[in-house]
């Protein structure tokens, strides 16, 4: 056992996540109750409303589509609730049943309780997004003071800050569900962020979509036709494809689709032009942190590749041709995130082990307010976006800009706050908004200073000093529809306590029972009739209460799973 830090990297992930520890010098990757170091980053609720977490709700995808989800990293920052067999939950809630997870695999492993983290998050998450993070964890009994960016993590794991040489990297930063490009310089004990840019719905799964549908396409199948079961079926099927398709030239697929059988063979020769697309949407992110930076990219000396989507074929040549060199990918894509975050727990801590380094990062959007101005005709304009700090900033930043009052009269300044980078606030995202009270007088003579303060976790305050009053109003930003009020976070905490989490020593059977039953809904005939008669035998072990005979048939019932699919992809 290893006695437990203070800290633990976590890399809260769209597909996958997982948690890592400093231990003696190195990181270590921390395992599931499975043995295993990636955790789905999936939710179901079964029909005793008990919730399933990680592999055991993955495997539901298929079978139980209506009361599983994923990829709900992409709706952090926002409203929207998912509907879960009649429970309904926030992001943030689902967020925190995985990190809560983690937590639990964490202290099983380390034999210590665990309450702090650095969790990383995507470079281009904007303040909402990062916030909802921090609830998250709070959710989980967690305590994040810092938050990582996930190419900054992956910098760290890469052992850019222990070079002595100096250089210009750029990482690539293709997940499950989003996509971050961030540019960055290291000299003598600084790792610096010069540019950050990115798409918040890109990632990996877009590109098993994007292969599903070539598919069915060439198929006539109707995508908008499909069942949640057949889609969550085929999704699967297709992602199996793409990931066989980064080791293979070509692999075959068969399924049955409303009765029909359908077969064929993707080549991966064709791959380019079937993610032509989403690869002209990386290039946009790219091009722009490259600008952005001032350089060229030809200056630039290393390009890592982070995330488990950047071992498909088509990403890493698509990197070699744009930058006219070989990316670095020797570690573990899946894993160097975690590995930074552990990392930077440690530096935290200020462990003797690591060499001292200063990192900096820059804000991926920028910050201001909205405003108004008469045009040439002397009609009034509103809805101008102000900017205050501009993107890719180095944080800490702290700017202020002094506005006046644009009415005769005027008692009141609606101060709003947006994120963005269009010209009209409307096409941002409007983060907060204060109510200031001013002396009535003409218009333009009264004014606000308006200071924005954006830290290391890109989080921001905003102070409104009234320069004739010298009144000062602090925007605690919660009055935004996207985030949970103290007390809505005190309630979400007492609902999570009551949920009913089945123990942890029933997690890998309950797995093994959705993995069969998945097969089940997948298959059809004799094989169909054979594995429903060998889940209701292992039902039957269970209810038997065994230990020893349950853990002898629950391996003869991997095996045969295991066999089971892999005869079925050697067909």
């Amino acid at each position: 056992m290893y006695k437990a830090m203070a800290h633990i990297g976590i890399d809260l992930g769209t597909t996958n996540s997982l948690a890592a520890v400093w231990k003696d010098g190195e990181t270590v990757l921390i395992p599931n109750i499975h043995g295993e170091f990636l955790t789905p980053s999936v939710v179901s609720v079964d029909d005793d409303n008990n919730i399933l977490i990680g592999k055991t709700a993955k495997e539901r995808l298929v079978s139980h589509p209506k009361c599983t989800i994923a990829c709900f990293k992409r709706l952090m920052g926002t409203s929207e609730q998912a509907s879960l067999n009649g429970m309904a939950f926030s992001p943030e809630e689902l967020s925190s049943l995985v990190l809560r997870q983690l937590k639990d695999d964490a202290e099983a492993f380390l034999g210590e309780s665990v309450d702090e983290a650095v969790i990383s998050v995507p470079a281009y998450f904007n303040d909402n997004q990062r916030n909802a993070t921090k609830v998250a964890a709070q959710l989980a009994g967690i305590n994040v003071e810092r938050l990582i960016n996930e190419p900054t993590a992956a910098a760290v794991a890469y052992g850019v800050h222990e070079s002595e040489d100096e250089k210009h990297f750029i990482v690539l930063d293709l997940g499950g569900g989003t996509f971050d490009v961030s540019i960055m310089e290291k000299f003598d004990d600084l790792l610096e962020v010069h540019a950050s840019a990115g798409d918040s719905f890109l990632g990996g799964e877009d590109f098993t979509e994007a292969l599903m549908r070539h598919v069915l396409l060439i198929h006539d199948g109707d995508e908008k036709a499909l069942t949640p079961a057949d889609r969550g079926r085929l999704y699967r099927l297709f992602d199996d494809c793409k990931r066989r398709l980064s080791d293979h030239d070509s692999v075959s697929y068969d399924y049955i689709l409303n009765g029909e059988a359908v077969k064929g063979e993707l080549r991966q020769s064709s791959l380019v032009e079937i993610y032509d697309g989403l690869l002209k949407r990386m290039l946009q992110p790219v091009e722009r942190a490259v600008r952005d930076a001032g350089l060229d990219i030809k200056t630039i000396d290393d390009v890592f590749l982070v995330g488990g989507a950047t071992r498909m074929p088509a990403i890493r040549h698509f990197a070699t041709r744009l930058f006219g060199r070989f990316p670095s990918c020797h570690i573990n894509p899946d894993h160097v995130v975690a590995t930074g975050a552990a990392i930077q727990a440690a530096l935290k801590q200020r462990n003797a082990d690591l060499k001292d380094i200063i990192l900096t990062d820059v804000s991926p959007f920028s910050l201001g307010i909205e405003s108004g101005m008469h045009d040439n005709n002397g009609r009034y304009m509103s809805g101008l976006f102000s900017v205050i700090i501009e993107r890719n900033t180095t944080i800490p930043a702290s700017r202020v800009e002094q506005y006046v009052t644009v009415a005769d009269g005027q008692k009141q300044i609606e101060l709003k706050v947006y994120q963005g980078e269009h010209r009209l606030t409307k096409n941002n995202v409007l983060i907060g908004e204060l109510e200031i009270a001013v002396p009535a007088s003409a218009a333009g003579k009264e004014a606000i200073d308006v200071r924005f303060t954006y830290d290391v976790n890109g989080l921001l305050e905003v102070m409104v000093t009234v320069v004739s009053t010298q009144k000062v109003h602090t925007l605690i930003i919660e009055n935004s529809d996207t985030r949970l009020s103290q007390a809505e976070i005190d309630a979400s905490l007492r609902r999570l306590s009551g949920l009913k989490v089945p123990p942890r020593e029933q997690e890998q059977n309950r797995a093994l029972l959705a993995r069969a039953e998945r097969l089940f809904e997948e298959r059809l005939g004799r094989d169909r009739d054979h594995i429903g008669a060998v889940i209701m035998q292992f039902e039957s072990v269970l209810s038997g209460q065994d230990p020893r005979l349950i853990e002898r048939e629950a391996k003869k019932l991997e095996d045969w799973l295991n066999d089971l699919e892999k005869d079925f992809w050697n067909q």
